[in-house]
């Protein structure tokens, strides 16, 4: 496999609050390729989201702190990057499509100002040649007449075409890194569909890698290549999706599949639920975070912090006692 675009090691992100240090991030790394997408897996707080924005520098320094790690980009450290080399990097050769593109869209400005801007901050392109390339994006991500559609307010369209318009000021300006936070969560099932079909073609097209952040394993199976699954800010298994989905060795993983509507045997079936609640980490519990909810822990669990390691199957799991592979000889 060819050397990858964007590599995060160690992050650690913590946050200050009135109960003491709460580290979100810890310890987490990540590899993106080109034509890729890296799908960031786990339940609501897993610091997902946390991860994302601490790749690009964009979280509130203080109360959030960036404690240690690397991101690096071609051959420069990100979090060790000055303001302005930082400017060039975001919204050019890395771009992020936020959760809920209502609250990222600008309510008083036309949709095609904004993308515009996002073309003007980067390139040196006269006004003519910018609305050019708007016409062009718009056009692009499937957005019917859009010479109209430029001189209309976010209101003004529905929340799929509002999504259309945060990808279009994503590729703007052609980037290396797609980092898609949550894009589809506020959607209906059939708009969703047409986004992520949208986001899958353009990144066959253009040849761009994608960290794509969901708590969804159906988007995972449809959407990823690769998976890491996030736990309590910790990566507790990654792997190819045919491995996760085939033989999943951590045991949250396992009950995050088992979760799903399809693993029910007949109709009505209860769906399956992990036990428990996810742990405070202000400040973390010694040993595995996911003892208290598992059902295969071990005394060692409650002591030691398991170390993400590679199996035999090329994928890796942090657990001192995984879940055996079906059909495998214990």
């Amino acid at each position: 496999m060819s050397e990858p675009v964007l590599e995060v090691r160690d992050l650690c992100t913590s946050f200050t609050t009135r109960r003491g240090k709460l580290t979100a991030v810890d310890g987490v790394d990540l590899e993106l390729h080109a034509g890729q997408t890296l799908c960031m897996v786990g339940e609501s707080g897993c610091g997902k989201s946390v991860s994302a924005l601490s790749i690009l520098r964009l979280l509130p320094e203080p109360p959030a702190r960036i404690e240690r790690g690397q991101v690096l980009f071609e051959g420069h450290d990100l979090l060790r990057a000055s303001p302005e080399a930082l400017r060039t990097v975001r919204g050019n050769r890395i771009a992020m499509i936020f959760q809920e593109p209502m609250t990222s869209l600008n309510p008083v400005f036309r949709i095609g100002v904004q993308i515009e801007e996002a073309i003007r901050v980067h390139r040196d392109l006269g006004r003519t040649e910018r609305q050019a390339r708007v016409l062009e994006l718009l056009e692009l991500v499937g957005i019917p007449e859009p010479r109209a559609r430029m001189r209309d307010y976010p209101h003004q369209l529905s929340g799929g075409m509002r999504q259309r318009v945060m990808i279009a000021m994503a590729l703007a300006n052609d980037p290396a890194v797609l980092i898609a936070d949550e894009p589809t969560t506020a959607l209906d099932v059939t708009i969703q569909a047409q986004i992520l079909e949208l986001i899958d073609s353009l990144k066959r097209r253009f040849g761009m890698a994608v960290l794509f952040i969901t708590h969804d394993l159906g988007v995972v199976a449809e959407t990823g290549q690769r998976v890491a699954v996030l736990y309590a800010g910790r990566v507790v298994e990654s792997g190819s999706v045919e491995q996760i989905f085939a033989a999943p060795r951590h045991p949250y993983t396992r009950g995050l599949l088992d979760s799903l509507p399809s693993q029910r045997v007949r109709p009505g079936q209860p769906l399956h639920v992990i036990g428990g609640r996810v742990p405070d980490l202000a400040p973390r519990p010694k040993g595995c975070s996911f003892r208290e909810r598992c059902s295969r822990a071990l005394e060692r669990c409650a002591v030691d912090d398991p170390v993400l390691e590679p199996t035999p199957a090329g994928s890796a799991v942090a657990c001192h006692n995984p879940v055996p592979v079906p059909g495998a000889r214990q």
